[in-house]
Parts: structure tokens; C-alpha cells; sequence
């Protein structure tokens, strides 16, 4: 199965992407490297019809949940949704400046789709799931959130630290700030970019996420709100972005809540995210952990294979780790608030929780009451602690597994907008 799946990203990846050199750099904008885009898009409005009716995505939900959402299942249908769409856009990866966690100056790498008319309707910031195969990330690889393209909107993803052209370094998974950040820096990278290429657009925008994705969302929120019209590095914005709606499904917004009921439970629900965890926050804080103290075997003997090296999905990671049990993966340091060791990572959790922080923008958050990767109370504790606002829907209801909420939440923004 690892062989047919890695042949699948492998050739998907080759079908859409430039060399690994021939990034577009945007900071300065390298404008040399940019490709054409043509002014019409016949047969654009078929696509866009289809993609609108609840049919094709009824379809989609039932071949992906007959297939259990394997990897060759989603690279499939992605590959059948490319087929569809690319001929009515523009896509490239992009290299531009942002920073470490620590706060040093980092090349990362991202992706941009542009669509064939000029008057957009506004500009997409859309960050993706949780990922562990450097070949799966926007830069690398088509993403499913380039439909949005298709309602007449740019849409920009970012990387984040660790992966495209910052693969060496550590990924600061659950990190919200940074992963955000390149986020905000890829944003800002935009007038440059549609200014040479002659494209009108409103400077409000549209911000989206998944999973992970919905976590760095609000992140994105968050950091913007927070900066106004100031960049990271501390010089005005080009343009003040205004906030017209965030998009956030099945977010972990609490990750120290979520690790209390895991130890509670007993058991992750997406076991991967154990070393995401531990190394990335250990890196991003310096905190000298060592991981004898955490990993029992086999993740022991083989997390820099399964984790450091990139080459492995997260469905792939999770089967050879080979249990969802904490018990069974980690040692008592990890599972008890009384060692040290533990403690230490709750409270760096703790740091990256956005429960509690009063988001001043529109908002749509979802989450199903089946979900059994990323626990309910992460919704539930922020719309608790969320002041009720006309303007801000919580959506939590029984929509099914966690990957099944995905398609549910892609449709609802994809008609929404």
C-alpha cells in the first residue's frame, strides 16, 4: 500500500508543480519567474455550476467514506478534481521571508492560485490539515482548498516551518504562532504579486482551515487583529487586510485540554500526533527534552525515520505505530502531570490555546459530535469562552467521523462564498 500511495503523490506532484528550484520568489518579488496568466476561461462556469450543486459532493463523501479515507482514496479524488479545474487557473509555488518560533528570519514556501479574471472576489488564506510527508504540502502538491479559486477568489497556502523549502527544519506542530505567521507573510506578499499582473481586489479577506488548519486559521485571525497595519518586521502594511470571515472545522484550539482528556481516556486519536508534538514544541521552546523519557518502542528506535524524515503520511505513520493507547506509546513520564517532564509539555500546551481570545471578525466554526481525531471540547471550550456574537456560528452537530466533517465543512465554505 506504501508503494502504491507514494507512486500516487509521486506522479500527482510531477503533474502541477515546477522544479524544486523554480520556486517564485516574492520577497522581492522575482517577476522573471512569473508565468503567464491568459484574460478568459472558457468553460469555467460549467465547473463552477457542478461544484455548487450538493450532488458532487454527496458523491464525493460516499466514494472517500466506501474507501475508509485511505490515502490512495483522497489522492485519487484529487487527482479527478484536478482534471476539472486546472485549466481554469494559475498556480505556482512561491518562496518568501518569514521566521523560525524563536524569531529568526526564515525562507518558507508556499503556494498561489490565481484565476483567469482579473476582478477578484477577494483573497483566500487557506491553511491545510495536519501533514507529515514533505511531498503532500501546498507547494508540492495540488490541494483539494483550490476549488476556492473556482468563485472567483486568489487563494494563497502556506507550508509552514518544516516543510517545502524549510524541510530541514524542525515542524513546531501545534505551534500556532509560527505556522501562522507564514501565513501573514505570504499575505503580505500579495500586492506585489496582483500588481503585476494587473488584478483588482477588496482588501478584506476570507480565511480558512481544517484540523490543524482550523487552529492556524484562528491563528491567522488572532495575529492579524493583533498587528493591525504592522508586519513581522515591523514595518507598515501595504495594505490594511480587514478580516470578511473566518472558516474554522474540528480545530485543535485547546491542545492542553486535549491532552488532559487523552491521559484521561488513555488513548490519541490520531497517534502521529504524539512525536508531532513532543519534538515540535520541544524544538520551538528549546526545551531540552530528551525523548528516552517519552517514547516507548517502536516509536523509540524509529522516529527519525517515521517523523524527522518527512517521507511518511500521517495514516502511514499512524499504522506503524501500531496502537492508539498512550500506554502503549509513551512511558509514565508522559502520562502523568506529576513528572516533570509532563508538566513541563502541558504548560507549553497551555501557551498555544486561542480559548479565550475574543475574536472581533465573522466566524463560522464546525465540528461533529462524531468526531474521534480532535476531541469536541476544543469547539465547545471556545464557543464557552467566545462572547456570543450575530456574527459568529458555532455549527456542532452529527456530521460523522473526523475526515467526513472535512468534506461537510469544504462544501459549506464552497457554497458560502
Amino acid at each position: 500500500m506504501k508503494r502504491m500511495v507514494t507512486f500516487l503523490i509521486v506522479v500527482f506532484s510531477l503533474m502541477i508543480s515546477l522544479q524544486a528550484n523554480d520556486y517564485v520568489m516574492l520577497s522581492p518579488l522575482d517577476t522573471v519567474a512569473l508565468p503567464t496568466i491568459p484574460t478568459r476561461d472558457n468553460g469555467g462556469k460549467v465547473v463552477r455550476n457542478l461544484l455548487n450543486s450538493d450532488a458532487i459532493w454527496h458523491n464525493t463523501h460516499k466514494q472517500l467514506v466506501r474507501h475508509d479515507f485511505s490515502d490512495e482514496s483522497v489522492y485519487k479524488l484529487m487527482i479527478k478534481l484536478y482534471r476539472y479545474t486546472h485549466k481554469h487557473y494559475v498556480t505556482f509555488p512561491v518562496a518568501y521571508w518569514s521566521q523560525t518560533p524563536q524569531g529568526d528570519s526564515l525562507l518558507v514556501s508556499g503556494r498561489v492560485y490565481l484565476p483567469k479574471c482579473r476582478d477578484l472576489k477577494g483573497i483566500v488564506v487557506a491553511n491545510h490539515y495536519t501533514m507529515t510527508s514533505d511531498v503532500e504540502v501546498p507547494s508540492n502538491m495540488f490541494s483539494m482548498e483550490s476549488v476556492f479559486v473556482m468563485k472567483g477568489y486568489a487563494v494563497i497556502m502556506p507550508d509552514y516551518v518544516g516543510y517545502g523549502l524549510s524541510r530541514e527544519e524542525v515542524h513546531p506542530y501545534l505551534h500556532w504562532r509560527s505556522a501562522a505567521q507564514t501565513a501573514v507573510d505570504l499575505l503580505n506578499c500579495m500586492p506585489d504579486l496582483l500588481a503585476f499582473y494587473n488584478y483588482s481586489y477588496p482588501t478584506d479577506i476570507v480565511i480558512s482551515g481544517y484540523s490543524q488548519g482550523g487552529a492556524v486559521a484562528l491563528g491567522v485571525a488572532r495575529l492579524l487583529e493583533e498587528y493591525k497595519t504592522i508586519d513581522s518586521a515591523g514595518e507598515a502594511n501595504r495594505k490594511d487586510w480587514a478580516i470578511r470571515k473566518l472558516y474554522a472545522g474540528a480545530g485543535p484550539y485547546d491542545p492542553a485540554g486535549t491532552y488532559l482528556y487523552s491521559l484521561e481516556r488513555d488513548e490519541m486519536g490520531i497517534p502521529a500526533a504524539i512525536p508531532l508534538i513532543v519534538m515540535g514544541l520541544n524544538d520551538a521552546y528549546d526545551m531540552g527534552l530528551d525523548l528516552d523519557d517519552f517514547f516507548l518502542e517502536p516509536l523509540l528506535s524509529n522516529y527519525e525515520a517515521w517523523i524527522e524524515s518527512k517521507e511518511y503520511t500521517v495514516g502511514e505513520i499512524n499504522q506503524l505505530m501500531g496502537s492508539t493507547i498512550m500506554s502503549e506509546l509513551m512511558t509514565e513520564n508522559m502520562l502523568s502531570l506529576d513528572s516533570p517532564q509532563a508538566d513541563a509539555l502541558y504548560q507549553v500546551l497551555s501557551w498555544n490555546s486561542n480559548v479565550g481570545y475574543n475574536l472581533q471578525s465573522p466566524a463560522y466554526f464546525l465540528h461533529s459530535l462524531d468526531d474521534e481525531v480532535v476531541p469536541l471540547l476544543n469547539t465547545i471550550n471556545l464557543q464557552t469562552q467566545m462572547p456570543n456574537n450575530l456574527e459568529k456560528r458555532f455549527d456542532i452537530n452529527h456530521y460523522g467521523s473526523h475526515m467526513e466533517t472535512s468534506i461537510v465543512f469544504m462544501k459549506y465554505m464552497y457554497q458560502d462564498l
